[in-house]
């Protein structure tokens, strides 16, 4: 089976060259534009409901999946400045469903400044959304910069979005309805993070496939490595692995993510950055630093995870019950004593 990475570079062959498209391929979260001299940024993102985000609260979930498409924008520390989407409606969305949806991503285009662009109307008997970003940036940020003594940051929490996909798999778990009902994620809209990082980052991703994925891009693309010493797990999402016995890095390593930015930041700047971001009581989590090619480390408790061998993606299976068991053993053997 061809990975995806292999399949986006296939893809990428067989277009034409141009000089407009300024980034490699995987090397920023938005596409780098280049019109009339100005740099703009460009992104699209699909999902469904493989996707795993609940569908009962309409507004939410509109919110939801805007945030999410436009967080490549912020990942580049940009502005958006339109916004347009691909609805393909299922027979159980009415039309007071489908206003309540709009009104969600209205509020997340007013929130950026940003207008609606417009769109295209479907029906099936799946949902399907498809969001479309353009902005711009005064200096882009992409996943390439990062060097080995920078530190590492992420601007909140690690696993609301794995903790989101869990009530798929596990809701109707009476134990657990009270959780699920208590704590619906709303995936934040980091601007202001995002204007402090153009300031400071030597590198960005956003976490959409969780952060240990975004740890492993930025390592792979730059060629160093990572030690994670510390990770601020989403409070909610620790309750639900404690209640189930399953290892708590599963918020960090699940594909699931939530979006939120992970960047890095040489040390030479940091005291500046904590001071400014203090100043805006911006909150950012200090979770470690990129270090010389060959690590990839990360503490649970008092022991370090090597995860030079991780290697593992939900679209490789066709149950995704089955990845996320796999996922659980790989990283419970990983605890073992004497490991």
């Amino acid at each position: 089976m061809n990975t995806e990475r292999e399949v986006i570079l296939r893809i990428a062959r067989s277009m034409p060259p141009t000089t407009k498209h300024i980034n490699d391929v995987f090397h920023s979260d938005s596409e780098i534009i280049d019109i009339g001299g100005r740099r703009y940024l460009f992104t699209i993102d699909s999902y469904t409901d493989e996707d795993h985000f609940r569908t009962d609260d309409p507004y939410l979930l509109g919110r939801n999946l805007c945030v999410c498409t436009i967080s490549d924008i912020l990942a580049s520390e940009g502005t958006l400045l339109f916004f347009a989407h691909s609805v393909t409606v299922p027979e159980n969305w009415d039309i007071e469903y489908v206003g309540m949806l709009s009104d969600g991503i209205s509020d997340v285009i007013k929130s950026c400044q940003g207008f609606f662009a417009g769109g295209d109307l479907g029906s099936s008997s799946h949902w399907n959304f498809t969001g479309v970003a353009f902005g711009e940036a005064e200096r882009v940020v992409t996943r390439k910069g990062a060097r080995p003594g920078d530190l590492v940051y992420v601007s909140g929490p690690v696993g609301a979005g794995n903790f989101e996909a869990a009530f798929h798999f596990c809701g109707g778990n009476p134990e657990l309805g009270e959780l699920f009902d208590n704590h619906r994620v709303e995936f934040p809209l980091r601007i202001a993070e995002s204007k402090l990082m153009s300031e400071y980052a030597s590198a960005c991703i956003d976490t959409s496939d969780g952060l240990l994925n975004a740890l492993i891009t930025l390592a792979d693309i730059n060629a160093i490595g990572f030690a994670v010493t510390s990770v601020p797990y989403y409070p909610p999402g620790m309750t639900l692995t404690d209640l189930l016995g399953l290892p708590v890095e599963l918020l960090m390593a699940g594909e699931c993510g939530e979006y939120e930015l992970l960047f890095t930041v040489p040390p030479e700047r940091e005291q500046d950055m904590v001071r400014e971001a203090q100043n805006h009581q911006i909150q950012l989590y200090h979770i470690g630093r990129m270090t010389e090619p060959g690590n990839a480390m990360v503490m649970s408790a008092d022991q370090g995870i090597d995860v030079r061998d991780f290697d593992f993606s939900a679209r490789n299976y066709r149950d995704h019950g089955e990845y996320v068991a796999m996922l659980t053993q790989y990283l419970i053997n990983k605890k073992q004593p004497g490991r």
